[in-house]
């Protein structure tokens, strides 16, 4: 099998942003060493996801791969603080990832120089906002990337074109 797909929960771990707790699974490397420094990354989920969902699927097999990486519930949601629940905001959204690189940087095992970070979905699209502004960011990955400002300015797309679906499925087809 490539890839294992029922991972190992990593630590749990809660780190600040701003005023508000921040939760998260940290996932170490086969034969973890403290005293050693590894590359870390930073797994940003999806909209309306959670840590224990696909972001901590990728964060196992990247740390099996050598990297220490944390998978985190955005503020507003999972077991993270902040009110109103399940808030979806870009800006904010871009600031927990900074918020979990802040918390990477106090590890004495992580390499500071050897930061990345990675999203799915809505979290890719957060990610590669987070890099233009965060250069301790320094490699990134959009898995199934989604523009949520994009898609609130201008609807989700094919919307306004007609018979966009079917005309969408006869493209797979072929």
């Amino acid at each position: 099998m490539l890839y294992e797909t029922h991972y190992k929960e990593g630590k749990k771990v809660s780190f600040k942003k701003f005023d508000i707790n921040l939760a998260g699974l940290i996932f170490y490397p086969d034969n973890f060493d403290k005293k050693k420094k590894y590359p870390a990354i930073v797994i940003t989920h999806p909209g309306g996801g959670v840590k224990e969902q696909c972001s901590s699927l990728y964060a196992w097999n990247l740390a099996k791969n050598g990297y220490v990486t944390i998978a985190f519930d955005a503020s507003h949601q999972g077991e993270s603080e902040g009110l109103p629940r399940y808030l979806e905001d870009p800006a904010s959204r871009v600031e927990d990832i900074r918020s979990a690189i802040d918390y990477l940087v106090t590890l004495l095992y992580v390499d500071e120089e050897k930061i990345g970070a990675m999203g799915i979905c809505a979290g890719g699209g957060y990610t590669m906002n987070a890099i233009q502004t965060e250069y301790r960011i320094k490699a990134a990955a959009g898995i199934s990337t989604w523009d949520v400002g994009d898609s609130a300015k201008n609807g989700f797309p094919g919307v306004n074109i007609e018979n966009f679906l079917q005309k969408l499925l006869k493209e797979v087809a072929e």
